[in-house]
């Protein structure tokens, strides 16, 4: 299947700008070829194992000569291992240099790795660092909880925004014309987390996160799972990322969690923010 971006052709050249809206593609500047190669790259997100040339050419909707091509680059570049035995192809560990860079630009985010850490000593829960992508959040920096029972919340993990705790504290400031429009572009499956929750209830969600400074949700991990969120800001008070505690109902409900959790949580967040 073809994922890639579908282009706006109804556009005159003449009127393109540097401020394209999302959904758009400026014909001149974009590189299918590129989008192609990090299709095969995104790929290995949903497919853990390794994958061969056919795999590749299928999952992507790519013919098997490109996809031949595309995977040949990049093995050469070093992005992509090869299996000698099987002849299949996984990440590299060159693709963990571009982690680091993403770091390296993001210092806020980097210091508070100790941070997290302590948090993660002292609840001995799942502490994660998440931010906004779009319709999205996505775990950047985790530390996984000390119990069998654990969240498990790898690093690249990405959930809904509007269904999160995490997105609900980041996108507690936005407009609610844009809340709105999220809400609706909602697939049924995800706008079912809201239950019976008219479109003002759930609207109303991000207002009290607003006004709490954090947010609580249940249910996103199975039914025993229970998520807690506060922001962490920049200079100027904006919310740039969320500090999360992943949890389950059977160690803590959300009275405990407030109570036990939530105070040492905010109290990370304060020092992590700028």
């Amino acid at each position: 299947m073809d994922t890639s971006p579908k282009l706006s052709r109804h556009r005159p050249a003449a009127q393109a700008d540097s401020h394209e809206r999302p959904g758009e593609v400026d014909e001149r500047l974009f590189v299918g070829s590129v989008e192609k190669g990090m299709r095969v790259l995104e790929l290995f997100n949903e497919h853990p194992s390794a994958l061969s040339i056919g795999d590749i050419a299928q999952h992507t909707g790519m013919g098997r000569s490109a996809a031949q091509r595309f995977v040949y680059t990049l093995h050469r570049l070093g992005y992509l291992g090869k299996d000698g035995a099987s002849k299949k192809y996984l990440p590299s560990l060159k693709l963990l240099g571009l982690v680091r860079g993403i770091h390296r630009h993001h210092p806020q985010r980097e210091l508070a790795v100790p941070l997290l850490e302590k948090l993660a000593r002292e609840t001995r829960e799942t502490v994660s660092w998440v931010e906004l992508d779009g319709n999205e959040v996505v775990v950047l920096l985790n530390i996984p909880g000390a119990h069998v029972t654990a969240i498990n919340l790898p690093v690249g993990s990405r959930f809904p925004a509007l269904t999160s705790s995490s997105g609900q504290v980041l996108l507690s400031q936005a407009p609610q014309a844009q809340l709105a429009k999220m809400l609706d572009a909602l697939s049924p499956e995800v706008r079912a987390r809201f239950g019976t929750r008219s479109r003002s209830e759930v609207l109303s969600i991000f207002r009290k996160a607003a006004q709490d400074g954090h947010s609580f949700t249940e249910k996103n991990f199975g039914d025993d799972g229970v998520s807690v969120s506060v922001p962490v800001t920049d200079l100027s008070g904006r919310p740039i990322a969320a500090l999360n505690v992943s949890t389950v109902r059977s160690r803590y409900d959300i009275a405990q969690v407030r109570e036990l959790i939530l105070p040492r949580l905010e109290l990370a967040a304060r020092e992590a923010s700028a």
